[in-house]
């Protein structure tokens, strides 16, 4: 059973048995009601009970099974796939099996064969401090060597080439032909490590480690990861806040900062990314040696993480704890956090985050009270951090403030227990509106007309103690990115000394209707927006301008008024107005239409997709979104029928819909460029007749697109983003086409 399956039931039953719980305002008074719940408890007990049971285990039987899954895919010459299954190998092989380095090794081989020759000897290293046999152990440093000669880094290549030629030296099992053969190998290398540039030989290795932007003014010694731009205030009716002193321009960094604590959303093991320190761990990923859902980017960041919190937590990723249940386990992790840190000024800032306990529904906050009550309940059965830890030292002392504390008797069972679960349930309650969401832009490729695009995905959920002090606003000064799992933000408008810098909590006016961001800040965060957006008539209709019909009058955007009347935005005119058949006819032929790109009839999509279009301009705002779909539509045809001019054509006339709704220096405007100077770069690249004006046109155009896209870019989301490395690729194809024109 899952854990949502058994919360509700739960849930129902104390609202029923105490409605009036809890009557204390503040955590303390849930858990202690929760744990004296005998029902509860035995209720959470047996789950547990049954989730240890079906554990999962390191498995010989299941690694075996990936391993010949991975051979097969390797002799088939499906390097990646075989890596894929080598790595599901390292993931249930038990540590001391012989099974987990020699798929290491095999690893190593389907890298070297894709070309990814650092990654290659990375494998390398790792098999043969997992013990990789030794009479086996030459093919490896063979393979060491070749890589290293393939980078052109000749003293590695001759450092290996000592370290075989000593293991041969002690070989003894090995046939002579065997020997000779390999003998053959080292001269042949030793020849070419002799023979090759040393120009990359003094070269330090790259760890792919980037270097973090540069706070504008530099750091606030009172403000820890904030800029001394900036000052953190408080104020009854805003709370803490953080103010401007200076006027600081759009595109200065004002925060950088590390997360107190963060866990991966999508917790399956094969996420990607470092359980530890977030960075992408490529093909080389180090797995746990106990449980096999956490992969880590190096040994260092496994033992680093092991001896901080994840000794605490691998059982209960070997159990499924953490499945589906983010909230629960990064509600731990800050526990486990603050046991560890000996940092007691970031200890008591994490103390200090709001947690809306008197504000949450009496639903939410059991929910939430039973969540710590389960995670109490496995430390204490499923692991020792109770007898390990020193609750005095380790917790207790290091409040400066004993408002933030709880009464405990460290020497009382009962007490220490209550006090860890109320600790638990003030992090979990904390995480609702203190928690962030780390995203990265991933640029993905459509298989059928090959057009880049950009999307946004969400990998990991954090805490940032220092950025938490930002206000909400609809529409903020400030925009925020991610480096790993480092939160860089930046100013997106000027702002002038004394004023309030504003980020967003998901809820933009330019994304969501004002009734809708007013209901989901006001059940999250608990406060009813009073921002420009959702005061200003001119913009509490945004977003309804691009869902309105075309106002008879003036063109404008006529929006109906709570199903009552129609009023238009820009005239203010009110006439009755019905185009349903009109509209239902035009949806009609944009579904035909994609029904015949899928069965790769475009000429008849076309035809159709042409007659929505002119329904849809008849009677629709010129910014509506249906609108926009349909001249991306279009193009996107054209763009399968190689016929690029006219996809051009269209999707330039989408790019001004986008930049209206979304802003000059958006994503969704960068996407929308990246789109168009796809096909832009293969008409230059496949028209023969390049001197017409036509030719030059584009040329002209491709650049200034390209050049925008990459500002948008670069202002949003930093140089160290992945999209911009196609944005690069495509400048230097550019730069070729240009040296013939004088442009």
């Amino acid at each position: 059973m899952e854990w949502t399956h058994l919360l509700e039931p739960l849930n129902r039953k104390i609202r029923i048995t105490r409605l009036n719980a809890p009557n204390e305002k503040r955590e303390i008074g849930l858990m202690t009601y929760l744990l004296a719940d005998q029902e509860v408890k035995e209720f959470i007990t047996l789950w547990l009970e049954q989730k240890y049971d079906h554990r999962d285990f390191k498995s010989l039987e299941k690694a075996q099974v990936f391993k010949d899954a991975g051979n097969k895919e390797f002799q088939a010459k499906n390097y990646n796939s075989s890596i894929q299954s080598y790595t599901k190998v390292a993931l249930y092989a038990p540590a001391d099996s012989e099974i987990l380095p020699l798929a290491i090794a095999n690893r190593s081989a389907a890298l070297f064969h894709l070309g990814k020759y650092e990654d290659c000897i990375k494998n390398i290293e790792h098999a043969i401090k997992l013990d990789y046999p030794e009479k086996l152990r030459h093919k490896l440093y063979i393979r060491a060597i070749q890589s290293y000669l393939k980078l052109g880094k000749p003293t590695k290549a001759k450092e290996a080439l000592v370290h075989l030629r000593e293991l041969m030296a002690k070989c003894t099992d090995l046939p002579d032909v065997k020997k000779e053969d390999i003998e053959k190998q080292i001269t042949q290398l030793a020849s070419l490590a002799s023979c090759a540039q040393n120009d990359a030989e003094d070269i330090e290795d790259n760890d792919g480690t980037q270097s973090l932007p540069e706070l504008a003014f530099g750091e606030n010694p009172d403000f820890p990861s904030a800029s001394i731009a900036v000052d953190r205030k408080y104020s009854t009716e805003k709370g803490r806040h953080v103010v401007a002193n200076r006027d600081i321009k759009k595109g200065q960094i004002l925060f950088v900062e590390k997360p107190f604590a963060f866990v991966l959303i999508d917790y399956t093991g094969i996420s990607g990314f470092c359980e530890h320190c977030c960075r992408p761990y490529g093909d080389v990923p180090i797995p746990c040696t106990m449980c096999s859902d956490t992969l880590y980017c190096s040994t260092k960041c496994w033992n680093d993480d092991f001896n901080l919190y994840h000794r605490w937590e691998c059982l209960g990723s070997q159990m499924g704890l953490w499945n589906h249940n983010g909230i629960a386990r990064l509600g731990l992790k800050m526990f486990l956090v603050c046991s560890a840190t000996t940092d007691r000024n970031k200890f008591n800032e994490v103390q200090k985050l709001i947690t809306n306990y008197e504000k949450l529904p009496l639903k939410d906050l059991i929910s939430f009270g039973i969540t710590a009550t389960m995670l109490t309940l496995y430390l204490i059965k499923y692991s020792n951090f109770f007898e390990q830890n020193d609750l005095t030292e380790c917790l207790i002392s290091k409040f400066s403030d004993e408002s933030y504390n709880f009464p405990c008797d460290p020497s009382v069972e009962n007490d220490r227990h209550l006090y860890v679960g109320s600790l638990i349930l003030r992090h979990i309650l904390q995480l609702v509106s203190n928690g962030h969401i780390i995203t990265k832009l991933d640029v993905i490729v459509s298989a059928k007309d090959k057009i880049l695009t950009e999307q946004e995905n969400r990998f990991a959920k954090a805490v940032y103690t220092s950025a938490s002090m930002m206000n909400h606003s609809c529409d903020p000064n400030v925009i925020c990115s991610f480096m790993d799992q480092y939160m860089i933000v930046k100013t997106i408008k000027d702002i002038g000394a004394g004023e309030e810098i504003y980020t967003c909590y998901g809820a933009h006016f330019r994304q969501l209707s004002r009734n809708y961001r007013q209901l989901a800040l006001k059940s999250q965060y608990c406060f009813t927006c009073k921002c420009e957006p959702c005061t200003i008539p001119e913009l509490q209709y945004f977003m309804e301008r691009f869902n309105a019909i075309k106002c008879p009058e003036c063109s404008g955007a006529l929006f109906t008024v709570h199903n009552y009347y129609m009023h238009c935005l820009d005239c203010g005119a009110t006439p009755t107005l019905n185009y349903d058949i009109e509209l239902r006819h035009a949806q009609k032929l944009f579904e035909d239409a994609q029904d015949y790109i899928e069965m790769e009839r475009e000429v008849e999509a076309l035809d159709k997709l042409k007659q929505c279009l002119s329904i849809r301009r008849t009677v629709l705002y010129k910014y509506h979104e249906d609108i926009t779909a349909t001249l991306d539509l279009i193009g996107k045809v054209y763009a399968i029928m190689g016929r690029w001019l006219d996809s051009i054509s269209y999707l330039e006339h989408s790019i001004a819909a986008i930049s209206e709704r979304y802003g000059s220096c958006s994503i969704e405007l960068a996407n929308e460029l990246n789109k168009l100077t796809d096909i832009c770069i293969r008409y230059l690249q496949e028209e023969p007749n390049t001197v017409t004006k036509w030719y030059k046109n584009i040329l002209k155009k491709t650049r200034r697109y390209l050049s925008h896209a990459e500002e948008i870019l670069n202002f949003n989301y930093g140089p160290w983003n992945s999209a911009n490395g196609e944005i690069s690729a495509k400048q230097k194809i550019l730069s070729v086409l240009l040296k013939d024109f004088n442009i």
